[in-house]
């Protein structure tokens, strides 16, 4: 599955000090929600059951909406950045300012 943690990310996250935690939590959080979005446009381009689709194109939204938020994203940018969600492939995985 992409975005799925390795067992070495899990020790990083298990190990960090408090400072350096919502960073790293972030990061590998946005790796993670980026996975699933991966997984909701593979359901998306398949010919399967119509539910599923619908539910993978919820999926692919909320999860992208939410890495905007973790970066610290508000306002009518962020009501501009949903509504490209839903058309477009919006998740970068880069390392972003968010604490």
């Amino acid at each position: 599955m992409p975005g799925l943690l390795t067992a070495e990310q899990v020790g990083q996250i298990k190990a960090a000090p408090s400072p350096s935690f919502d960073r790293l939590f972030i990061q590998l959080m946005t790796v993670h929600h980026a996975g699933a979005v991966a997984m909701a446009d593979k359901e998306l381009r398949g010919d399967g059951d119509l539910r599923l689709r619908v539910m993978a194109h919820s999926i692919r939204h909320e999860q992208q909406g939410e890495i905007a938020l973790m970066r610290n994203v508000f306002g009518l940018e962020a009501v501009s950045q949903a509504i490209r969600n839903m058309f477009a492939d919006n998740v970068d995985t880069a390392p972003s300012a968010a604490p």
